[in-house]
């Protein structure tokens, strides 16, 4: 990666890091009260995590990913923020490490198209959520649902994330899942975080997410970069840039019902939850 190729990532993930304040906006939306122990599930690099830690007043914040590279990464910021709450490990999603109702709100933030690959896998997602809440306990869910793309440039953004590795769920999806799940949904609201990258920025960009599918979960098979990028190249072109993660949808839900009700939820959703 040449010099202007590492100056520009470098600049998107300093700018990624504050997403025009998104993170602080969407913490500050969340019912918590002081004393609280919360999960952040995917962490990443923990800027969500923290962030809980700075508007909710926590007993504790555990930030959980699958990638050692990302949770080492969540620990350096915690360093540099001074953190004494947070704490971040390495575990999987679907089989968290903690006792049943162990938390009293989990949070998630664009990490439900990394974690889970089908519907199948976002409602096991869920389930475990719901064993960790403790009975009324808050699911904060940022995510990105693609009909809510409001320009070409975001509509290409999405197409290229679902290209190089995610998939994305629309918010009916998401919202039947939770459902289905034990949970209700109190609020559903949009924040846009103003990410748009030139061509020159946008290639760069594809670039990182290729590569960090090596790096973060081992992939071999990942694309090539030069591929993606001269596949997509013309259209990014055309358009100016990409806008990418320019919008992020907000769902705060309860949790209503225990694991061990799902299946009455479930049979009281439709005559085609059964199936």
């Amino acid at each position: 990666m040449g010099e202007r190729s590492l100056r520009v990532i470098r600049q998107f993930q300093n700018y990624y890091d504050d997403l025009n304040g998104v993170r602080q906006a969407i913490v500050r939306c969340i019912p918590g009260a002081p004393g609280q122990r919360w999960l952040d599930v995917g962490t990443g690099d923990g800027w969500f995590a923290l962030e809980m830690e700075r508007a909710l007043f926590p007993r504790s914040v555990v930030g959980i990913d699958v990638a050692r590279c990302e949770v080492e990464l969540a620990r350096q910021h915690a360093r540099d923020f001074n953190s004494r709450l947070s704490a971040f490990v390495q575990m999987d999603a679907y089989r968290l490490g903690f006792p049943t109702g162990a938390f009293d709100g989990v949070g998630t933030f664009l990490a439900l198209q990394d974690i889970c690959l089908d519907l199948p896998s976002m409602q096991r997602l869920f389930e475990e959520v719901n064993r960790v809440l403790k009975p009324g306990g808050w699911f904060a869910l940022a995510t990105t649902t693609p009909e809510d793309a409001e320009t070409p440039s975001q509509r290409l953004a999405l197409e290229i994330y679902r290209y190089i590795r995610a998939g994305f769920f629309t918010k009916e999806e998401i919202q039947e899942a939770l459902a289905r799940t034990g949970f209700r949904i109190e609020r559903i609201e949009f924040y846009p975080t103003g990410v748009n990258l030139d061509p020159e920025e946008a290639k760069a960009f594809i670039q990182f997410e290729c590569d960090w599918l090596e790096r973060a979960y081992g992939w071999r098979n990942k694309f090539d970069w030069q591929a993606v990028w001269g596949y997509f190249e013309p259209r990014i072109r055309a358009l100016g840039g990409l806008e990418v993660d320019a919008k992020v949808t907000f769902f705060l839900a309860r949790k209503i019902a225990s694991l061990k009700r799902v299946s009455e939820v479930v049979t009281n959703l439709s005559p085609e939850a059964n199936d």
